[in-house]
This record gives structure tokens, C-alpha cells and sequence, in this order.
């Protein structure tokens, strides 16, 4: 998805919260108004007719209140057209609020405000905003117009003690009325020119997000293309050297020459093994190779390779597991089982047994954990095991953890290191049935 898309998803997304908590608000703040209302003109302008208006308005402002709410907070999205219909109910219901409270002269004629500023926020089309401004507008009219030629009941509440002399006023009436309209437009376009300045903005700084993301990821590529290129090239001469090594140790007399071929064998093997982990660690980047894989092979693969480490050590391996399968890159996967099996195995003292379990995660995945017989885990440990270069072995290179967890987050999965119950640390790698499509090589590639 592009910046521009992004930006309008995640303004109509809070645009949407908006408009549910604007409802929400209704629900408890409107009919809170006619409540108070009601005794009010009960005690000081107990006109039947009034008292009925206000009964009626506030069950309409509540049942709308309440359906509305519940309909619209179901909906994943709300339409423009719900929008708009439902400030137009808003204006309607507050019309009947302003007329039954003094009309063109009511001390409640200034809420039209507030939604004349959320029709302008909550509405995309400008269009669709002077529609719905249309109607206070109208109302604006209406109730000057009674006010001055009684096209409906005067409705002034006696206890205000105006009497009729303002509503007389024809320039007072028309100009309140032609001053409201005014501020609802106004209103209404500041609104929605600070949503559009708002839009841009977000827009403008999704795309350029997105546009270094995307440069980002470019030259990761070719740092990882090189990566593996310089590792490839450095991997043949150090075999060549290794070899020379040893030809030059057989032959080698007994003393300080002798010592010293092989001290550089043995840092020759360790240049190999860093660089073996290096090029183990630009590997999970590339395309998965996916396809449908035994599990419980998969792990009786990796315990086979581990035997004769295990034996060496006085160590026992024991697995349980029940039989599954899964989609995934068998090679990747059997990779960050070997990382994390090795750790197991050289933090376990002699005597201990490492044990793996597999078992069901999130519905159809899978999740393996390796449990060691070791000390445990520190919290200081814990907080620095998936940095690259950070190790705790006297000849580790730091990379192992790392790329097991790159290959389970290339799957969609995870990695977890956690102190055991029983003790030791328990090391788990948790895999979906089927990793995530952006994972997937693309057709054709």
C-alpha cells in the first residue's frame, strides 16, 4: 500500500473512532439537556403542548442515540452516507432542542456550532458539508420566520421574562439568523480545510517513510548480495591455507615450529567457523523454499546430527512429539533447530539430558522447544541474547540466536528464550501452518 492509501485508511480509521464517540457522547449529553428541561418548564411553563414536545424529542433523541451507537460501533467502517444522514438527524433533533427553548432567541441555538465544526471534520466531500449545513440553515429561517409572522407557535418559554418585544425586531430576528448561518459556514470550511492540511501532511510523511524503507531495503539487498560474495571468496583461500597448514604440521619438526602450525590451524578453523556463521546470517534473507514437511523427521534429523556432539559431552537427547506437518523452508528451519540445539547442548553439563518438544501453536502451527539441563538464564543475559556479536562461549561468534530468530520471523514466526521451570533455559521456535505470502518468492522470480 502506497502513502497516499495509507494516509486516507488511518484518517478514516480515527475519523471513524471519532464519529463513535461523538455518538456516545450524544447518547449521554442530549438527553441529559432534556431531562433538565422538562422539570424546568413543568414548574415555570407548564404549557401541555410544550411538555409533550419535549417528552416526544427526548425518546426520539434516545432511541436515535442508542441505535445509531450500536450500529455504527459494529461496523468496521463507517460510509459517508452514515455520516451524513446521521448529522443530519443531529441537526433535526437539535432544531426541535432549540425551537422548544426559546427558538431563534434559545440560549441552545449555539450547539449547531460544534457540529457545524464536526461536519467538516467528518465529512470528505465539501459538497456533502454545505448539504448538511443546509439543514440548520433552514432551521435558522424557520424559527425567524415564526418568530416574526408566526408561521409556527411562538414558543419564547415565559420564564426568560423577554417578552415579546425582540422577537418584533425584524433587524435583530434576521440578523441572528443570517449571523448563525454565517459561523456554521465558516465553521464548517475551517473544519475541513485543517482535515484536508491534516490529510496532506500525513500523506506526505507516509510516502517519504515509505520511500526510505524502500531505499532501505534497496541497499540492504546489495549489502547482502556483496555480503555473501566477499564470504564465498574469502571461504576457498582459507580452505587452501588450512591445507598448506596441515601439509607444513606433518612434516613439521617437534618444538616451537611444530606449536605453532598448530596454533595456526586451530585460528584458521576459527576464521572458517565466523565466517561460516556470517554467511549463515545474510542466508535467511533470501526466498523461502517452501514445502510440506514432517516435523517429527525433521527433528530425528536434527537429533542424528547431534548424537555424537551429545555422546562426547555425557549428554542425553530425548524428544516428544506428536506426529504434524507443516509448510516452511525445511533447510531454514532445520538450520535454526541446529543453532539452537547446540546452545542446549554446550550450556548442559555432563550427566543432563536435553530434551525437545513439539506441539500445537496458534491453532495449526507448530511450536518446538528445546529445554537444557544448564544453570538458567540471568536477567542481564537475557536482555543482550539476539545481539549480533554478543556471546557468552569462549569461541562463539554471537550470530547462532540471531539466525534463528531471522529465520523464524522470515516464516512469520518467533524465537523465545525463557528460564525453565525445572530449571535450565528452555529455547522455543514457534512456526505458522504456512508462511506469510511477503515471505514467498514471487511468480516468475
Amino acid at each position: 500500500m502506497d502513502g497516499t492509501g495509507s494516509g486516507s485508511d488511518r484518517w478514516r480509521f480515527a475519523a471513524d473512532r471519532l464519529i463513535v464517540k461523538l455518538f456516545k457522547f450524544r447518547i449521554w449529553i442530549a438527553p441529559a439537556v432534556m431531562l433538565l428541561a422538562l422539570p424546568v418548564f413543568a414548574i415555570w411553563d407548564p404549557a401541555p403542548w410544550k411538555l409533550i414536545w419535549i417528552g416526544a424529542v427526548l425518546v426520539c433523541l434516545g432511541v436515535l442515540s442508542v441505535f445509531e451507537y450500536r450500529r455504527v460501533k459494529a461496523l468496521r467502517e463507517v460510509s459517508s452516507v452514515t455520516v451524513v444522514i446521521n448529522l443530519v438527524l443531529m441537526f433535526l433533533v437539535q432544531g426541535a432542542m432549540v425551537y422548544i427553548t426559546g427558538g431563534i432567541m434559545s440560549p441552545l441555538i449555539v450547539i449547531f456550532i460544534p457540529m457545524a465544526l464536526a461536519s467538516g471534520m467528518l465529512v470528505q466531500s465539501y459538497r456533502q458539508v454545505l448539504l448538511v449545513i443546509a439543514v440548520p440553515a433552514c432551521i435558522a429561517v424557520l424559527l425567524a420566520g415564526s418568530a416574526l409572522y408566526g408561521w409556527v407557535p411562538y414558543s419564547l418559554p415565559a420564564f426568560f421574562e423577554l417578552g415579546s418585544a425582540l422577537v418584533t425586531m425584524p433587524v435583530l430576528v434576521w440578523g441572528t439568523a443570517g449571523f448563525l448561518v454565517f459561523i456554521l459556514i465558516m465553521t464548517s470550511k475551517i473544519a475541513s480545510l485543517v482535515r484536508r492540511a491534516i490529510e496532506q501532511q500525513v500523506r506526505e510523511g507516509l510516502a517519504a517513510r515509505q520511500e526510505s524503507l524502500e531505499s532501505l531495503a534497496s541497499r540492504n539487498r546489495e549489502l547482502q548480495s556483496v555480503s555473501r560474495t566477499i564470504a564465498h571468496e574469502l571461504k576457498n583461500p582459507l580452505a587452501s591455507i588450512q591445507g598448506l597448514a596441515q601439509l607444513l604440521a606433518r612434516s613439521a619438526e617437534p618444538g616451537k615450529p611444530s606449536e605453532r602450525l598448530e596454533v595456526m590451524q586451530r585460528e584458521i578453523a576459527r576464521m572458517r567457523e565466523v565466517l561460516d556463521g556470517f554467511r549463515d546470517f545474510t542466508r535467511p534473507f533470501t526466498a523461502l523454499g517452501v514445502e510440506r514437511c514432517d516435523l517429527c523427521g525433521l527433528l530425528r534429523e536434527v537429533v542424528a546430527l547431534h548424537e555424537g556432539l551429545a555422546g562426547s559431552r555425557g549428554l542425553a537427547l530425548e524428544t516428544v512429539s506428536e506426529p504434524m506437518e507443516i509448510e516452511c523452508d525445511p533447510h531454514k528451519v532445520k538450520q535454526a533447530l541446529v543453532n539452537l540445539l547446540q546452545n542446549a547442548l554446550e550450556a548442559s553439563p555432563p550427566g543432563g539430558t536435553v530434551t525437545l518438544r513439539a506441539g500445537a501453536w496458534r491453532g495449526e502451527g507448530v511450536r518446538i522447544e528445546i529445554q537444557d539441563a544448564g544453570p538458567g538464564l540471568s536477567e542481564e543475559l537475557s536482555e543482550h541474547l539476539f545481539e549480533p556479536g554478543f556471546t557468552t562461549k569462549e569461541h562463539g561468534t554471537g550470530i547462532g540466536l540471531v539466525v534463528a530468530r531471522s529465520i523464524a520471523e522470515q516464516h512469520g514466526g518467533c524465537v523465545e528464550i525463557d528460564s525453565g521451570a525445572s530449571g535450565g533455559c528452555v529455547a522455543s521456535l514457534s512456526l505458522p501452518a504456512r508462511p506469510s505470502p511477503a515471505a514467498l518468492p514471487e511468480e516468475g522470480t
